[in-house]
């Protein structure tokens, strides 16, 4: 196709020029080659082909002289005419650093020159103030004054992309057969993918039926993906920039193929110096929730897709949202990891007793999206910024653009960020952003691994007793997996638990519901436990326990 159209600009040319012209926008779209390296490419070319056909200018064929008429000089006009340039809008953003409202552009009698309002008229609260920040500088160009936007913020066009995608051999085979994990019997045991879980085993469409039985559309799940960075690098110390980078992956895609760069959608960068403060992050988030709002509901129709000669309509769903722990809470609407309601999943908070590091399962009360909706519909439709505080300090909840999404279950699609979490090896940090430290030399761990034991269970015990038993749990709760492999470790802690009274060790060993090992040759007449024997079979399950934990990890 590229060569037909560059015989048809060329009239017939020699095919080393058409190769040249193909290798420029090769190393400007794939080796990344910047404009100004690919004009001066161009240029180049042009001087030789000057060269060669120029010597004298009247013998010149009119064939030649339009050959040198049809070269571009700007790198551009390649683009242009193969089309590689994806359809995109520019937005004028408010350059206030607490409001980063966002403006389409319009156009007048098809005039390609953007309209852009003057002043930003966003208002925050009803009956409130405008923000009134200008939104345009004038500049300059070939003699002619515009006015540009000071801020803007692209945003690529997610239909022309996705049906890019739609258009690739074999694309639409594959991700069809993704829904048959789901149709399948119910799991049993490891999942390999998000189409085996339950979730979108029971997730309906908008008919009111199972979105994975499908119909006369072709369906497809989305994550949505935003991360924050440094474009000049990670630096410790000197000025810190932060640009976003909003991205939606295809889950129909194999787990091979979906995370591939080629296979991934960008939806804009957020510019920078700074990250938009909490809610403004929702103004970057609207163009895309309006986007996948039209493929939920009535679906989007391509007329021609690789496997559909006459069209299909296709409808889209974003069903999980993966991010790191901060910019998670920032696209859902959760309040910050630090914050007293600092779980999204529940209502552990750090106020309660048994609030942070508990881990008994059966205390948890779970959020729901119910609430969730309620608090965020409170929190929208304050009336000033004490009011909005106020909501958030008591429920921890803030309203997020994906909320306009019918289906969207803040409460079960944030996904753990595998990369940050595992692959970067971050679970430590995210621990310690959420308060819980595993440090040796910190008196206050709160890593609880034995936290079913409550004050109330030893109560009875005489005072010296309940002192040893709180030193015991003290001594459970520290972290010791590496130090029980060496033999000077389990010694030590041996010897600790076993300065614990009697009665402490007995009630630990028949709360935790332990057992002592099989007896060897030697203890098959003994009759009577000694404390050594509640301590070495405590020690054993601290090492089981660490074990799995850190498996976990």
């Amino acid at each position: 196709m590229l060569a037909r159209h560059f015989d048809a600009v060329l009239d017939q040319a020699d095919p080393v020029l058409q190769v040249t012209f193909f290798m420029i926008l090769a190393c400007r779209i794939i080796l990344g080659v910047s404009r100004r390296g690919g004009n001066f490419m161009l240029a180049l070319v042009n001087y030789i082909i000057q060269l060669t056909v120029l010597r004298d200018w009247e013998s010149v064929s009119a064939r030649n002289q339009k050959l040198l008429a049809d070269i571009p000089k700007d790198v551009r006009t390649l683009e242009k005419n193969f089309n590689l340039e994806s359809p995109h809008i520019i937005y004028a953003v408010c350059p206030n650093p607490n409001c980063h409202a966002l403006y389409a552009p319009t156009f007048v009698d098809n005039s390609p020159v953007p309209i852009y309002p003057t002043i930003c008229s966003y208002v925050e609260f009803a009956k409130g103030p405008s923000c009134g920040t200008p939104l345009l500088k004038s500049q300059t160009i070939s003699g002619a004054i515009v006015h540009l936007p000071i801020k803007r913020f692209i945003a690529f066009d997610f239909k022309d992309w996705f049906g890019g995608l739609l258009s690739r051999k074999g694309f639409e085979e594959i991700m069809a057969k993704a829904w048959e994990k789901c149709r399948g019997a119910e799991d049993e045991g490891e999942i390999t993918d998000i189409f085996e879980g339950e979730e979108l085993r029971n997730f309906m469409g908008p008919d009111g039926k199972l979105f994975s039985l499908g119909g006369k559309e072709s369906r497809y799940v989305f994550s949505l993906g935003l991360d924050f960075f440094n474009p000049s690098g990670n630096k410790q110390a000197g000025k810190k920039k932060s640009i976003g980078l909003i991205s939606l992956i295809c889950l129909n895609l194999p787990i091979s193929l979906r995370n591939l760069p080629e296979n991934m959608f960008l939806f804009g960068v957020i510019p920078g110096p700074n990250e938009p403060p909490l809610q403004c992050t929702n103004h970057y988030l609207g163009p895309l929730v309006d986007v996948m709002l039209q493929f939920w509901s009535p679906g989007v129709r391509y007329s021609r897709t690789y496997e559909h000669f006459y069209g299909v309509v296709v409808l889209a769903a974003l069903v999980c949202v993966v991010c790191d722990l901060l910019a998670a809470r920032k696209v859902v609407g959760f309040a910050s990891p630090k914050h007293t309601h600092m779980c999204a999943l529940c209502h552990c908070t750090r106020k309660m007793v048994h609030g942070l590091g508990n881990t008994v399962t059966d205390s948890w009360k779970p959020r729901t999206k119910a609430e969730f909706k309620e608090a965020e519909k409170r929190h929208k439709a304050a009336r000033h910024l004490k009011e909005r505080k106020k909501i958030v300090d008591s429920t921890g909840i803030r309203w997020s653009e994906l909320s306009r999404l019918p289906y969207f279950d803040p409460c079960r699609h944030v996904v753990v960020d595998t990369m940050h979490n595992l692959f970067l090896g971050l679970v430590r940090e995210h621990l310690d952003i959420l308060g819980i430290r595993d440090d040796e030399h910190d008196d206050q761990v709160v890593v609880d691994i034995a936290s079913s034991i409550s004050p109330n269970t030893f109560s009875h015990l005489e005072p010296a007793e309940q002192k040893s038993m709180k030193r015991l749990i003290n001594i459970l709760e520290r972290p010791m997996t590496k130090e029980l492999q060496t033999t000077d470790g389990y010694e030590e802690f041996k010897t600790k638990i076993n300065n614990v009274h009697l009665h402490s060790l007995q009630l630990t060993f028949s709360l935790l519901k332990l057992s002592f090992p099989p007896p060897t040759d030697k203890e098959k007449n003994k009759t009577k436990r000694y404390k050594m024997d509640y301590t070495k079979a405590i020690l054993a399950w601290v090492s089981y326990t660490s074990y799995v934990m850190m498996d976990l990890l």
